[in-house]
């Protein structure tokens, strides 16, 4: 009982200075509020960096890709772009149906699968599929499936 005597004793007790350092739960609680709201800010920074990166990146590998159709005897008829997230790109090729249900189509898969893989990183994600029409292309369609933007060379 003695010990606890001495414990609870003022004597025993001196009031830190602020120069010592003494915080409070509150001022901790906002340090910790305005370091994750900070961190929060310069992620999104770098997620919008990143995004504006990846779509122009989509774009030049749409352009590689019209290029190399065109020079393998290929009439594509449009092109467009479905973000999926920041990092996930979808490229949708459209071909007349005859081109694509030749032999021929069958190295252009190859083409873009070894794209696909070699264009893939941590930040950038790229699917290219290829669709078919014998007609027109509705592009209210495209747009309902997500395909919100359409390729500058496709109009």
């Amino acid at each position: 009982m003695a010990t606890l005597q001495n414990i609870l004793a003022p004597a025993n007790w001196e009031l830190t200075s602020p120069t010592e350092r003494l915080y409070t739960s509150d001022h901790v609680i906002d340090a910790y509020l305005t370091g994750k709201n900070e961190a929060l800010e310069q992620t999104e920074k770098l997620i919008i960096d990143k995004l504006k990166t990846n779509i122009n990146n989509s774009g030049s590998h749409t352009n590689e890709i019209l290029k190399y159709l065109k020079k393998q005897k290929f009439n594509p008829i449009g092109a467009y772009l479905k973000i999926n997230s920041w990092d996930d790109f979808s490229i949708l090729l459209i071909l007349p149906e005859n081109e694509f249900l030749s032999d021929k189509i069958f190295s252009v898969y190859d083409y873009l699968t070894n794209l696909e893989d070699s264009v893939s990183s941590e930040f950038y994600k790229l699917n290219i599929s290829i669709y078919d029409t014998n007609g027109e292309i509705d592009d209210n369609c495209i747009k309902a499936d997500g395909f919100n933007l359409k390729h500058k060379s496709s109009k």
